[in-house]
């Protein structure tokens, strides 16, 4: 699907995968998963993992993802994808095996708090860091209450 031309950003993810199998190569396990969600314009979740069977490692080591110039590829990936098919993903699970072969599984489900555009359209509750604003906009006022 992504053009052969655009090799290198499907490099720096896999490369991303492989420091994160380098990082830990005195454990055992199956396959590493790189797991990133909520691809947005000016942001990304991540979700590192290393299986044995279907067992999560816990306590791995992991590379950093500003190293592998990951979020410009992630975008790359996803406005490409919107480009050839006019679907939008939302999510990339890369998972690499010791082998070197490597599966690819994107995820176009929108997610919540956000519409087919990635805008923010889900109520924020701040709960005390609002109330403290909301409180610091009192002062000088009968309503400003000191702590």
């Amino acid at each position: 699907m992504i053009e052969s031309n655009n090799y290198g950003i499907l490099e720096n993810i896999y490369s991303f995968a492989q420091s994160l199998i380098d990082k830990n190569k005195n454990r055992n396990f199956n396959f590493a998963r790189v797991i990133f969600f909520d691809i947005l314009d000016s942001s990304y979740g991540t979700s590192l993992r290393l299986l044995d069977n279907d067992k999560e490692l816990t306590d791995i080591n992991t590379p950093d993802d500003d190293d592998y110039n990951i979020f410009h590829s992630l975008l790359f990936v996803r406005d490409q994808i919107l480009k050839e098919t006019g679907k939008r993903i939302w999510g990339l699970t890369f998972t690499l095996y010791p082998d070197g072969k490597y599966e690819i599984e994107y995820d176009y489900n929108i997610p919540e708090g956000f519409n087919e555009k990635g805008e923010w359209i889900g109520e924020q509750d701040f709960g005390e860091v609002t109330e403290f604003f909301d409180n610091i906009r009192n002062i000088g006022t009968d309503e400003f209450k000191l702590k």
